[in-house]
């Protein structure tokens, strides 16, 4: 199945150097990181018992403004080379929280299209 990721651009350039090194297309590397790092939620599972309303808020899917905003300030200050050891943990944690929301949002968009909910992800609101 073909996806498209918008990825931060750091996290790409990590990627593309880990495909250089290893030389390997820079999809295969994100394919593998993706699987060894995903474990299902067993919540998530079963997305055929849920109804449309819930397959489509879990395409929906978005961190909150408040932890989006404090996210792109820590990375912001990583950028700029001047966050400190706290903010670097607390981005590594908002940078979790932002890696499974996005995976739930894959899954939710996955199962809108199989239903014929939407065509493609760019058809939600």
């Amino acid at each position: 199945m073909e996806v498209t990721l918008n990825l931060p651009d750091n996290i790409y350039r990590s990627f593309q150097q880990l495909a250089e090194k290893t030389s390997r297309r820079i999809d295969e590397v994100i394919t593998e990181k993706i699987q060894s790092e995903y474990v299902p939620d067993k919540e998530l599972q079963h997305l055929e018992t849920w109804s449309d309303e819930d397959i489509l808020a879990l395409a929906n899917l978005k961190l909150p403004k408040a932890q989006a905003d404090r996210m792109s300030k820590l990375l912001d200050l990583q950028q700029r080379g001047t966050i400190k050891s706290a903010e670097k943990r607390e981005l590594e944690v908002y940078t979790e929280l932002y890696q499974i929301a996005t995976l739930h949002k894959a899954q939710g968009c996955l199962e809108a299209v199989q239903r014929g909910l939407i065509k493609t992800p760019a058809d939600l609101k």
